[in-house]
C-alpha cells in the first residue's frame, strides 16, 4: 500500500522546494505534483526501515535546519512494514541499512546529492553510537 505524504512550506525558495522533492526522490518517493510525493513498492514489501523513515527524517532535519516553517504536513498511509528474521531459511523485509548500503535512486533533479543523503542517516546512528550525556 502506498505511502503519501503531502505539505506546504510558508517560508522556503525554489531551492529548498527543488532540494526537498529531490531527496525524497532520492529515496523512492514518486511527485504526484506540487508538494505531493508518494511511496510505493507494487513488487514488493514497502521498506519502511531505509526508505519511508530517512526520507520523513531528513525532511523534518532540513526545514528545521533552514528554519523552514510548515502550514500543514500530512501523511496517509494504510501500509504495513514487517520484519522476520527468526527463520534463516525464510526471511521477510529488510533490516536497516548503514548510508553507504542504502540502495538510493535517481531523482528527476540532482539537487539533493546521494553523499548527503547517506551521511544524515549515519550521521543520526553515530550520534547514538558515541554515547556520552543523555
Amino acid at each position: 500500500m502506498p505511502v503519501t505524504v503531502s505539505y506546504d512550506l510558508t517560508n522556503a525558495g525554489t531551492n529548498d522546494r527543488n532540494y526537498i522533492r529531490s531527496m525524497f526522490e532520492r529515496f523512492g518517493w514518486k511527485r504526484l505534483g506540487g508538494s505531493v510525493l508518494r511511496y510505493s513498492k507494487p513488487e514488493d514489501e514497502e521498506d519502511w526501515l531505509n526508505e519511508v523513515v530517512p526520507a520523513l527524517m531528513i525532511f523534518r532535519s532540513y526545514v528545521q535546519a533552514k528554519g523552514i516553517d510548515i502550514k500543514f504536513f500530512t501523511i496517509d498511509t494504510n501500509s504495513v512494514a514487517h520484519i522476520d528474521w527468526s527463520d534463516s531459511d525464510n526471511l521477510l523485509g529488510d533490516t536497516p541499512n548503514d548510508g553507504d548500503d542504502l540502495a538510493l535512486h535517481a531523482p528527476t533533479n540532482n539537487q539533493s546529492s546521494e553523499s548527503r543523503c547517506r551521511r544524515a542517516v549515519d550521521v543520526v546512528k553515530a550520534l547514538f553510537e558515541a554515547g556520552g550525556e543523555d
